[in-house]
């Protein structure tokens, strides 16, 4: 480092910025010195005179204009131009950083290059800066134009002054002109436009903050002469000014920048550039609702981070800010690429973060409004070091990358207190993570906002305020049923009932509750702490959810001894939660005699109020409401997109509900064995709402798109009817052997076509009829058309997955067997499927003879010949 380089001054209260900053600095021969705290670094620039005042905006105790503000104040500093470094980029931060009386404004993230060039451009400016104002140019006599004397007469003519004002008029120095020029009736304003028309000028009635040009004058100097420099949308250069009669100060232009300032005027009124100088305050800093904590805050016992908002930069920044981070500093740029997809995801109201290593890249995709979004892509490294980052604030051990673990952590971000649960696992291509974002503290929407109608509210509540009993939400992973239950449990008074939650883990703060969370690593199981709820006898146990036959049948027996017990369950509706139930083990009498009701939810997404188009129905989404409804609405909604919506044409979700009380005929077709079917005509004969008619009425009132319904709620509610395999014309010779004159009938259902095809042409080869499915709801459309003999079916697939296809299928009463095909290795999915009805559960990549063995034994045909 050169000791006798600029010397450049760096207040920031981040000290990682302070040090990455400062080593790019050193390398270029710059001497800088640092502080993180705001008052001490306003001492060090007085003492120590810099040539250049780096400076962050959103500080504790002092923001970054309140400094520079104090700076200006003083004559001994005021020349020192000042950089603002922010993340705070709107045009009102900007504005603020012009009044206090920057040279620049760069927002994070930023190149080396892009500070280096700046600091080069104003490096030397204060030293112009401080002659500029110690020894303006005197005017040269020689030169003193008799403009304002003609102008101060064309005023007279133009108003119609009597002799005695025009006598008075002639005294008016050009200092005096606006103050003056009121005596006449005349706004500063319409003075500013007399100017310019009697100049031949333009004039403007506002100075757009976009268009300064920072850095050309002190802020002093502006600020004392009226006096703005400014880029024109052409490119060039230009000065706007209120008094361009004052002589001294053109002459001064003129010497400092060796141009005639009268080629590019423009006028204004002086209160619309004193308007710009207006001294910040804490009321009008534009940084109050990211200001910092003065103390770290204590959350659920854990601390949270302090607030790094006030870093925060776009997604879109993050390329440049990879490309710009040497080796050395790659942690730094980490720093900013980790929070920038928390603020960003958070702005676009996602609901998880997953970071994907692929083979030579890193993806980042949010979770909004159900669906994935690719977000930006990250160079391998990068994304590692985000990953350990991250890893690091859950108290994860960020050395360990192959085998999955699990955290959280708590942050103060610019929309309020988030929590963040992190669960990571290993990859062929590296570590990836899903990061789950949760808002502990926020206020539970009602019933009636999440979508129920006032009757469905009514009923819940009922059912709630019971002394005992059970009341289960239920629907697929990600249908929100744990909301439903926060905004049930937000109506109960918590302060007259005791009420016990066991979580895995707790997403929600309920106030007076006591509310505990699972923890495997400290031994802390479900099973046991269900046990030790129990023992302490709370009025109402939330049982977060009801996983394994234990669970089944510790949460009935709690509900039949006198205590109000709520659980969540994944069926796809109220009445096939009776099926799930009783396939834990828990009887139809039981049921009967603790359930108070079921509800059934789920989540379509919402066209967007800004932009959507209601149009009138067409012949398609006609026949796709006609089996469910006779009063099919004339005009529907369709998805278009804008800004607000991310141009998706959805902007959120919306349940639609059913709601199952255990009324005196409900609980008797249960007891005596009802179907489904038979079930579900009961409730819609009672007047209820199935889930099939809440998300027609929300077509009807615009919400929904009929398709959305159509693929989300009603085939599943399709009548597809009880069937059994088809009865095949084959023969079976002295030997054994079976002859089939007509091939067997199989349905593949796969969303991944290489591995759809590839099957299909195994069997097609071995003599079987196949059908293809792209996923669950496909095949429930091609099980609606006709029979078939066997289903092979993938179990991860988008809209319905295979788990929910063989529990649809066995409420229909199809006795076609089904088989898994997957790559999901673990144990406890096989497991689920074969208790769940599979017949088989086969692991890809699979042989075809392996394949076709099993084929042909489910179908009783091994000893099989082509016929």
């Amino acid at each position: 480092m050169s000791s006798n380089g600029p010397l450049i001054c760096y207040i920031d209260d981040n000290q990682d910025m302070l040090t990455l900053v400062e080593r790019m600095l050193t390398k270029e021969h710059y001497r800088i010195i640092t502080s993180v705290s705001p008052v001490e670094g306003v001492k060090m620039v007085r003492e120590e005179k810099p040539d250049m005042l780096l400076l962050d905006i959103n500080m504790p105790g002092m923001n970054g204009y309140e400094v520079c503000s104090k700076l200006q104040e003083d004559n001994t500093t005021s020349t020192i131009p000042v950089i603002f470094i922010t993340a705070l980029e709107s045009d009102k931060n900007k504005e603020m950083a012009f009044a206090a009386g920057g040279v620049d404004y760069i927002v994070k993230p930023f190149t080396k290059e892009k500070l280096l060039s700046k600091i080069k451009l104003h490096i030397n400016k204060g030293y112009k800066w401080k002659e500029l104002i110690d020894k303006p140019v005197k005017l040269n006599d020689k030169i003193f134009p008799d403009m304002f004397e003609k102008f101060k007469k064309f005023l007279s003519g133009t108003l119609g002054l009597s002799k005695k004002e025009r006598v008075e008029l002639s005294k008016l120095s050009s200092e005096e002109i606006y103050s003056l020029c009121e005596k006449y009736g005349l706004s500063s304003k319409k003075t500013a436009e007399y100017i310019a028309g009697f100049l031949s000028i333009p004039y403007t009635d506002s100075v757009n903050i976009d268009n300064i040009r920072l850095g050309v004058f002190p802020s002093v100097f502006c600020k004392k002469n009226h006096i703005v420099p400014r880029v024109e949308d052409t490119g060039e250069d230009a000065l706007i000014v209120s008094n361009p009669f004052d002589w001294e100060l053109m002459n001064t232009l003129e010497n400092f920048l060796n141009i005639n300032p009268y080629s590019r005027l423009i006028i204004t009124e002086p209160e619309n550039i004193e308007e710009l100088f207006k001294k910040p305050t804490k009321k009008n800093s534009g940084v109050d609702k990211v200001q910092k904590p003065a103390n770290d805050k204590e959350i659920d016992g854990k601390k949270v981070i302090d607030n790094w908002t006030k870093k925060i930069f776009t997604v879109e920044s993050i390329k440049e800010e990879e490309k710009s981070a040497e080796d050395e500093d790659i942690f730094g740029a980490a720093i900013f690429i980790s929070n920038s997809i928390l603020e960003d995801a958070i702005a676009k109201r996602a609901s998880d973060i997953h970071i994907e290593p692929k083979k030579d890249k890193s993806i980042v995709r949010y979770r909004i409004d159900g669906e994935m979004r690719d977000a930006v892509t990250l160079k391998k490294k990068t994304s590692s070091m985000v990953i350990s980052r991250l890893k690091l604030l859950a108290g994860l051990d960020i050395a360990e990358r192959r085998r999955p673990q699990d955290g959280s952590f708590s942050r103060e971000m610019s929309s309020g207190v988030y929590s963040f649960r992190l669960a990571t696992t290993s990859t062929p291509n590296g570590e990836s993570i899903i990061i789950r974002i949760l808002k502990p503290y926020a206020k539970p929407k009602t019933l009636q906002e999440l979508g129920m109608t006032d009757q469905q509210v009514e009923s819940l509540i009922e059912a709630a305020n019971q002394t005992s009993g059970m009341i289960i939400f239920v629907g697929g992973t990600g249908s929100g049923k744990t909301t439903s239950v926060y905004s049930l449990l937000s109506t109960i008074d918590c302060k007259a009932r005791s009420l016990m939650t066991v979580e895995d883990p707790v997403e929600y703060r309920i106030p007076y509750a006591n509310q505990q969370q699972v923890n495997e690593k400290a031994g802390v199981t479900f099973s046991e702490l269900l046990k030790s709820s129990v023992r302490q006898d709370p009025d109402i146990l939330y049982l977060g959810e009801i996983r394994d036959d234990f669970s089944a049948r510790t949460a009935v027996d709690f509900a039949s001894t006198g205590h109000l017990t709520i659980s969540t369950l994944h069926t796809s509706n109220s009445t096939s939660a009776i099926f799930r139930l009783e396939r834990l083990g828990v009887s139809r009498a039981e049921m009967a005699e603790s359930l108070l009701c079921i509800v059934a939810q789920k989540l379509i997404k919402r066209t967007c109020p800004y932009c959507n188009k209601v149009t009138k129905i067409s012949e398609e989404e006609r026949r796709m409401l006609a089996p469910f409804t006779d009063d099919i609405p004339e005009k529907v909604t369709h998805p278009v997109g804008c800004s607000r919506c991310n141009h998706t044409g959805y902007y959120g979700r919306e349940g639609v509900f059913e709601v199952l009380r255990f009324t005196p005929e409900v609980t008797k077709m249960i007891v005596t064995g009802a179907s489904v079917a038979d079930i579900r005509m009961s409730i819609q004969r009672a007047g209820n709402y199935l889930l099939s008619d809440h998300a027609i009425e929300k077509v009807r009132s615009l919400i929904f798109t009929p398709e959305d319904v159509y693929k989300k709620v009603l085939i599943e509610e399709t009548n597809i009817g009880a069937r059994g395999g088809k009865k095949i014309d084959q023969k079976v010779t002295e030997g054994g052997e079976i002859i089939r004159n007509k091939a067997y009938s199989i349905l593949i259902v796969e969303d991944d076509e290489d591995s759809r095809n590839l099957i299909a042409r195994f069997l097609k080869n071995d003599g079987y009829d196949v059908t293809l499915a792209e996923d669950g709801v496909d095949a429930l459309l091609n099980l609606g058309k006709g029979d078939y003999d066997l289903i092979i079916s993938d179990v991860k697939m988008p809209n319905l997955d295979g788990f929910t296809l063989l529990g649809l299928i066995k409420q229909k009463k199809i006795k076609t067997p089904v088989v898994f095909l997957t790559s999901l290795k673990d144990q406890k999915y096989e497991i689920r499927g074969l208790k769940e009805g599979a017949v088989d559960y086969l692991k890809k990549p699979l042989r075809k003879e392996v394949l076709l063995l099993r084929v042909r034994k489910i179908l009783g045909e091994e000893n099989r010949k082509k016929g």
